[in-house]
This record gives structure tokens, C-alpha cells and sequence, in this order.
């Protein structure tokens, strides 16, 4: 029983340390419902892509002009430095957010440790 936890934390701790982007399997032509940032710098993020969707009214370049409709392209583009996790997290979902704010709309977080949430 030792082992086996001891293995499951080692097998978290390299997913954790290493950082990775992931989906859950796509949905007819939606994307991911769900999709997980892991950890870069801060604690991971859990996205609920297909509620932006419906918040956004299916307006993908809302978000997609910065990057191509691909599972795992911010990872990708962040590994090959052509973007850097912050353009997306402060150029486009903080911002898009406070935008709602100010408008007096219902929104998501605004502040960095309201997304990387850190475990319970």
C-alpha cells in the first residue's frame, strides 16, 4: 500500500513539475468541455471551455486569434516562446473579465489566485 501511494505522489509531482496543457476528448466541433492549464508557475487551472462558448455566443476568436483551435496549442506555442501564458491569461481572459465588471455583467475571476486556486 506504501508503494502504490508513494508511486501515485511521484506520478503527480512529475505531471506537476513538468506542466502540460490537456483536454478531455473534444465534442462534435466544441472543443474540450473542460480544459486543465497545468501548473507553469502558479497552481493548475481548471477552464470551463464550453461555458465561455456560451458566454461568448460561439464567438471563437474571442479567444482563437491568438492561438489555432488545436488541443494543447498554448502549450505548444509557449514551448516554442512564440507566446507567453500570461499574453493569454492577462491579454485576453483578466481582461475580458474586468471589461464585464465594468460593464456591470456577471463574469469570472479577475485576480491570478482566483483562477490557480490553491488545493485543498
Amino acid at each position: 500500500m506504501r508503494r502504490i501511494l508513494i508511486w501515485m505522489l511521484a506520478a503527480m509531482g512529475l505531471f506537476c513539475f513538468t506542466g502540460f496543457l490537456y483536454a478531455e476528448e473534444p465534442a462534435a466541433g466544441k472543443g474540450a468541455e473542460m480544459v486543465t492549464f497545468e501548473k507553469i508557475k502558479m497552481n493548475q487551472v481548471m477552464f470551463p471551455h464550453h461555458l465561455h462558448q456560451k458566454a461568448l455566443e460561439n464567438n471563437c476568436n474571442a479567444c482563437h486569434d491568438m492561438f489555432p483551435k488545436k488541443p494543447g496549442v498554448i502549450r505548444e506555442l509557449i514551448t516554442q516562446e512564440k507566446l507567453k501564458h500570461q499574453q493569454v491569461m492577462n491579454g485576453k481572459c483578466i481582461a475580458c473579465h474586468k471589461a464585464n465588471v465594468a460593464a456591470g455583467r456577471k463574469t469570472g475571476p479577475v485576480k491570478c489566485t482566483e483562477c490557480h486556486a490553491r488545493p485543498q
